[in-house]
């Protein structure tokens, strides 16, 4: 990419900040601009950052992270005729619209307190300005998702399994580190009694087996699903 193209996207990740003012606190507003003013091809991969790049379609397509799990979803799960629950949509709700653009027919609805307020429902898209917890009482779904969603994690695995809906997660690098309840000591600590407490609520409810799939060209956390058994 030339410097030219550069400079043009960044001005373009600019405008959108002067124009949406109220969608970032002030450290995501100077963490966006220092990462998109580095002119470099690896700028959207910075947590909020890639919501932006992703709606201006910035992002080239073989390096899009939302391409790439909307297309895993697919693959294992399919899109038409499913009641998808996202949890942790963000505060634009890119992987939400990417997989409504692609269902024909069933619904999704987005849980995440920051989804920005002037994003209204659409069809068959449904945001809930809330955050989601093992006792949110959600509508019908035939398969929870959830993209690095942090601490909405646990409540996400927790009510897959005990509801016994299908379920795909894209870890991150952990939950809730620097609360006072937080015991666990390191990122892998983390991921290890998470990646627990799901196999094991996957075997207990007969929902066949959890899988793990690492794919590295866009995250270096795993991805953990169940698989039922045929």
């Amino acid at each position: 990419m030339n410097n030219y193209k550069k400079i043009a996207e960044y001005l373009a990740v600019k405008r959108f900040l002067q124009e949406h003012p109220d969608y970032f606190t002030k450290d995501e507003q100077l963490s966006i601009d220092h990462y998109a003013s580095k002119l470099d091809d690896k700028a959207y991969l910075k947590d909020v950052t890639r919501e932006i790049y992703d709606e201006l379609g910035l992002i080239p397509e073989n390096k899009n992270i939302y391409i790439a799990f909307s297309e895993l979803i697919r693959q294992l799960y399919g899109l038409d005729n499913k009641n998808i629950v996202e949890v942790g949509g963000g505060i634009i709700p890119r992987l939400a619209k990417r997989i409504k653009l692609q269902q024909k027919n069933g619904t999704i609805t987005v849980y995440d307190p920051r989804l920005a307020k002037d994003i209204d429902d659409t069809e068959g898209m449904t945001l809930k300005r809330e955050q989601f917890s093992s006792a949110t009482e959600i509508p019908e779904a035939n398969l929870l998702i959830g993209l690095m969603p942090c601490e909405g994690a646990t409540p996400l695995i927790m009510q897959a399994t005990q509801k016994q809906i299908d379920f795909i997660l894209w870890l991150c690098e952990g939950g809730p580190h620097g609360e006072p309840f937080d015991f666990y000591e390191s990122d892998e600590e983390w991921l290890d009694s998470t990646i627990h407490t799901a196999r094991r609520g996957v075997e207990d409810n007969n929902m066949g087996e959890l899988h793990k799939l690492e794919l590295k060209d866009y995250s270096d956390y795993p991805i953990i699903y169940n698989q039922r058994k045929k």
